[in-house]
């Protein structure tokens, strides 16, 4: 029996999992991310995870007819590369990816994708071929990816949408992972809040006994409502997505939004109340439903597998009517 193979390659988790060639889910660990310290230490990281979810489930590498990565980018698809990652611990470059899962896959046709491409072929999937959508992930960083007219877009190198790297405040002096200045995820990003939430201390005088060296995004979302400098970082953080979320809108002129990520997915209220309510101030026509996902923290892992069963099958698309597969 042939099977899929999906892969989910996030900045703090790492996901991969088998499924038939019918769509029935087999199996899937998860590990932590490889941060480093060298490129051959993170493909190391990959490698071992593609070869736990072959012992977990039992299947023989050779059963598997063709594979799908999402990953955290920014990407050269063509190269099959991680090119400059934003948010790992280690400065890390060039990152073959592609060439790290093939090497357990001799003769399997291998893709590569964004993270947030993925979730938007899995949203895409479960919807009408002819909607505008837009899915968001709210992580250790933030990225879109979006479906227009029927089509979704993938963009040069494959990084199509990197919303997060838009500039919101081109006075501001925040660094975002990339190296950028005033962009959206050097505010709301996961991986940046706590130096959000610092900087807000230091400037506007809040007390700043939260910010423990263990202190993180969940941190701060969990204390708001109790301390008033996690109030503030969260209000000010939800003003920031509201313009973000304006921004994609005005571009792409979804129909409906689907969030997901960490961030989003364990603090709904405090992360979509603000973009629903604040958005149409930054909008000229009339905003979107804006709702979570309805696959949680499975979504990029489910558009991975989309991604493998159309590679497996020449001539679909991975959103195509024939290409559905409703039980990954």
């Amino acid at each position: 029996m042939s099977h899929y193979l999906g892969l989910d390659i996030g900045a703090t988790n790492l996901r991969c999992a088998l499924a038939t060639a019918e769509g029935g889910r087999v199996g899937q660990v998860a590990h932590p991310t490889p941060q480093g310290p060298t490129v051959e230490a993170f493909t190391d990281g990959v490698e071992t995870a593609v070869a736990a979810v072959f012992k977990e489930t039992g299947v023989d590498p050779a059963q598997i007819a063709a594979a799908g990565i999402a990953s955290l980018g920014p990407l050269d698809v063509d190269r099959g590369v991680i090119t400059e990652p934003a948010n790992l611990a280690c400065d890390l470059r060039n990152i073959p990816v592609r060439t790290a899962v093939a090497s357990c896959l001799p003769d399997v046709p291998v893709r590569l994708c964004n993270d947030a491409i993925a979730g938007i072929v899995a949203e895409y999937d479960h919807s009408n071929s002819t909607e505008n959508l837009a899915y968001v992930t709210f992580s250790s960083g933030i990225g879109a990816g979006v479906a227009v007219d029927g089509h979704i877009l993938r963009g040069r190198a494959g990084n199509a949408a990197e919303v997060g790297h838009v500039t919101l405040d081109p006075d501001s002096a925040r660094r975002c992972g990339c190296g950028g200045r005033g962009h959206w995820e050097a505010f709301a990003g996961g991986e940046n809040v706590p130096a959000y939430a610092a900087e807000l201390a230091e400037t506007e005088g809040f007390d700043d006994g939260l910010l423990t060296d263990r202190c993180t995004a969940a941190t701060v979302f969990d204390a708001c409502g109790d301390d008033p400098l996690a109030t503030e970082t969260v209000d000010r953080i939800g003003d920031w997505n509201a313009q973000g979320m304006a921004t994609l809108v005005q571009m792409f002129a979804p129909q409906r939004v689907a969030v997901g990520g960490a961030v989003a997915l364990n603090n709904e209220r405090l992360v979509l109340d603000p973009i629903q309510e604040r958005i149409d101030q930054y909008l000229m026509n009339d905003p979107p439903e804006i709702a979570l996902t309805r696959f949680g923290e499975d979504i990029v892992l489910r558009g991975a597998l989309l991604l493998a069963a159309a590679e497996g099958r020449p001539g679909l698309s991975p959103v195509s009517a024939d290409s559905k597969r409703t039980d990954l």
